[in-house]
């Protein structure tokens, strides 16, 4: 069976620069692990014979295509291996949308401000809020707050290199898919990542070795919640409703609230064509029309439209 993993020109890359592998090392203060896998002083790890890392290198693909098959969003897949590719593209036929799925035989991506950083990107996608995130695909025993902190550094240290405030973890958990986990860049945690790689860095141009445990460990920062998501039944009569309603003293008027929007949304749209409508055919030489109550605007700041005030009967 052929093993998965970095390849020879891959393995000569690392030692060109510093790379995600390289971050929990470095924001544990340990420059010297650093300094001597750099200067081959040190062997690398041959993980070629471990079960879990080789399974979760053949996973890889259907991970990710997975994800983007179940959240929507699309997935540029990065490997250099031409067998994943093809497994990739085997996988995502008939999830591919106009906006389409990308991949990519180069995933090295190199930190344009700080060079001499690199990493081996696994995958580019959105959030759910559609900011650009990198996303790493895992296959492990459990999920939680642990696994987060643990893949920390290494995801700070991707979007750095990739120049986006966003890293994301889609896991397979054991024998079950979860929907994936994404992190926003705290800034004092990436600027301290930067500042010791820069230290590290220096450490390897000069050829002086550092000793162990150089500087004090820096910890990951507490994860940020996973928001929680409430599906609640159009039934009211239903027992879950009911036990809901009780549980969540806001969800009565929330759900009220929804109503209206629901019943307003209608009207909302055609407003907003109308609006459009009337903005693009009014001439930019015309500041106002006006007809009964309904007045169209076009000054300096802009066009609106609004209704006056309905008049009021004198004899109340």
């Amino acid at each position: 069976m052929n093993a998965l993993g970095l390849s020879a020109e891959q393995l000569a890359e690392r030692r060109l620069r510093l790379h995600a592998g390289d971050a929990a090392a470095i924001m544990a203060g340990d420059y010297r692990k650093v300094f001597r896998r750099i200067k081959g002083l040190d062997t690398e790890d041959d993980l070629s014979g471990e079960f879990r890392v080789q399974l979760g290198s053949f996973t890889e693909p259907f991970n990710l295509a997975w994800t983007m098959r179940m959240t929507g969003r699309p997935i540029t897949y990065y490997s250099a291996n031409p067998l994943m590719r093809s497994i990739w593209r085997a996988l995502i036929e008939d999830v591919v949308t106009p906006r389409t799925a990308l991949d990519s035989a180069v995933e090295l991506v190199v930190c344009k401000r700080h060079p001499f950083m690199a990493a081996n990107l696994d995958g580019m996608t959105t959030t759910p809020q559609g900011h650009l995130a990198v996303i790493d695909a895992k296959h492990v025993g459990r999920s939680g707050e642990a696994e987060i902190l643990r893949y920390t550094p290494a995801g700070v240290w991707q979007a750095i290199c990739a120049g986006t405030d966003w890293w994301g973890l889609s896991m397979i958990v054991g024998n079950k898919w979860e929907p994936p986990i994404f992190q926003e860049v705290d800034p004092i945690y990436s600027a301290t990542m930067i500042a010791r790689a820069t230290e590290a860095w220096g450490h390897i141009e000069r050829g002086e070795e550092p000793p162990e445990a150089e500087k004090p460990p820096t910890l990951p920062p507490k994860p940020q919640p996973k928001r929680r998501e409430i599906d609640v039944p159009i039934n009211p009569d239903d027992p879950v409703f009911q036990a809901m309603m009780k549980r969540d003293n806001w969800l009565p008027e929330m759900i009220h609230v929804m109503g209206v929007f629901a019943s307003t949304d209608s009207a909302h749209k055609r407003w907003a064509i109308a609006r459009g409508d009337a903005d693009r055919l009014m001439p930019e030489d015309v500041g106002l029309v006006k007809r009964g109550r309904i007045r169209a605007k076009r000054d300096g700041r802009g066009f609106t439209m609004s209704l006056d005030k309905e008049p009021t009967d004198p004899q109340q």
